[in-house]
């Protein structure tokens, strides 16, 4: 995007804002053929597609949008928010700085900030965007990695990119740019601080096994769908490697964590369904946590490979699911048929959707089917209603 093509699109937002509900595709039938008017109809689709992930830029007009890649690896508001509360110091340094998204909602605890972007196009979207935002924020179009060498930030962000030259998803730390395996010692120098932003399909311990110097490991999702992992990383770290999940919506934030180490034992009970049941939130399932959770809240579990646990009393405030258990019923009881629930399957031999269309089920609020196994290998459905 040029720079005579954002003075445009900042002159001409009353054209965004009278058409911003309307369908983009009709826009563009009816103004096609005005060059002008495409770009202008571009930023509405943009600005559609984040409206829920970022509400405030989506309700600022001076702000602009580069359509792509741009937006969809981008932080969403809730997340960039939380981060913003766990991440301070002095000066941060963004070097793979993006849309900005991240740089603009951490600067809020930080005396300077410098976002760098090597991508020209996408640079000259991001600076003009933290200008409006932001007089703290200083923006460079550079190499991050230069940067990073002569850099005296404390705190370093980097978000690698992660698609390669097909433009198909890359999930391992080494298939992204900038490969921060090879660059480790650069990352907690002079005592800084840096997170790593990774795809939340990263395996954590392969990832462990890959990077030092890891403190920590965060785990982030949003309504139960995890977005983020991040790696927080100081100099000399060698103890046990604390894991934080979080898990955002409805209001609150769930959190829970626990310390991964060779020397903390995670043996827990099991036992047949009790009253109530509970599935830890998708946070706590990605970070392998659950049975340090079972373990502290004194949860039986089901099964080894389930990852439902029971009890007699009711637990409050479980992060996660809560049932009251109804009935314990056999696979695919006649009485299930054509009713109400939502399906929920682990370690079963059919799929949530399999079981739905053999039984002819129609979805509901509060009532649940859990299929699973118990720890005498015997398959069973459960029926029962969230708390």
């Amino acid at each position: 995007m040029t720079k005579n093509e954002i003075d445009f699109i900042c002159k001409n937002t009353s054209f965004i804002k009278e058409h911003i509900s309307q369908d983009p595709v009709k826009l563009l039938f009816k103004h096609g053929k005005d060059e002008g008017k495409r770009l202008l109809i571009g930023q509405i689709v943009s600005r559609q597609r984040i409206k829920k992930k970022l509400p405030s830029w989506y309700d600022n007009y001076n702000l602009i949008f580069l359509p792509g890649l741009s937006l969809e690896q981008s932080s969403s508001e809730d997340t960039a928010t939380l981060k913003a509360k766990l991440i301070s110091g002095k000066h941060l340094l963004d070097i793979t700085g993006g849309l900005g998204v991240d740089s603009y909602f951490l600067s809020h605890n930080f005396e300077q900030v410098t976002y760098v972007e090597q991508n020209p196009e996408l640079f000259k979207v991001a600076s003009h965007n933290l200008s409006s935002l932001s007089k703290r924020i200083k923006t460079l179009c550079d190499d991050g990695l230069d940067i990073l060498k002569s850099s005296d930030a404390d705190v370093v962000y980097i978000d690698p990119y992660r698609r390669d030259s097909s433009n198909q998803k890359m999930v391992s730390l080494a298939d992204c740019e900038p490969n921060v395996l090879d660059i480790q010692p650069l990352l907690t120098q002079k005592k800084r601080t840096t997170y790593i932003k990774a795809s939340p399909m990263l395996s954590i311990h392969s990832a462990l096994e890959e990077l030092q110097d890891v403190s920590e490991v965060w785990i982030i999702s949003n309504r139960n769908e995890c977005k983020e992992v991040i790696f927080k990383l100081q100099e000399n770290q060698d103890s046990a490697v604390k894991v934080r999940t979080f898990n955002l919506g409805l209001g609150k934030i769930e959190e829970f964590e626990f310390e991964l180490s060779p020397n903390v034992k995670t043996d827990i009970s099991f036992s047949e369904p009790l009253p109530y049941l509970y599935e830890p939130n998708a946070s706590i399932l990605k970070s392998g946590g659950q049975d340090f959770l079972a373990k502290k809240l004194a949860l039986n579990k089901l099964h080894p490979n389930s990852n439902f646990f029971t009890s007699t009393e009711k637990v409050d405030d479980f992060p996660g699911k809560s049932f009251e258990i109804i009935e314990v019923l056999t696979p695919f009881h006649p009485s299930l048929k054509k009713g109400r629930f939502n399906v929920i399957s682990r370690n079963f031999p059919k799929k949530a959707n399999e079981i739905e269309k053999k039984l002819k089920l129609l979805s509901h609020k509060e009532d649940y089917l859990l299929a699973t196994k118990t720890l005498g290998e015997k398959h069973i459905f459960i029926k029962a209603k969230l708390l």
